[in-house]
């Protein structure tokens, strides 16, 4: 659910700027009101919003990157 999330908002380009980091931080707010708390010391999130902003990710992908980042 996190990862449609982001992926959705981030590839609709609702808004002028800011589509990716809405995205996110609304998947990473619904993993944190879960009980999920993401960790990425090496920014892979930031990697991967750009890559779903260029088509070079898809949905799935992102989420099986959520889920290897997640701290539960």
């Amino acid at each position: 659910m996190a990862a449609a999330y982001a992926f959705h908002i981030a590839e609709s380009q609702s808004f002028i700027d800011g589509n990716k980091r809405v995205g996110l931080n609304a998947a990473l707010l619904f993993l944190d009101l879960n009980g999920f708390v993401i960790l990425d010391p090496e920014e892979l999130l930031f990697e991967a919003m750009i890559a779903i902003g260029t088509r070079r990710m898809t949905k799935p992908e992102l989420a099986r990157l959520l889920r290897d980042l997640a701290d539960v």
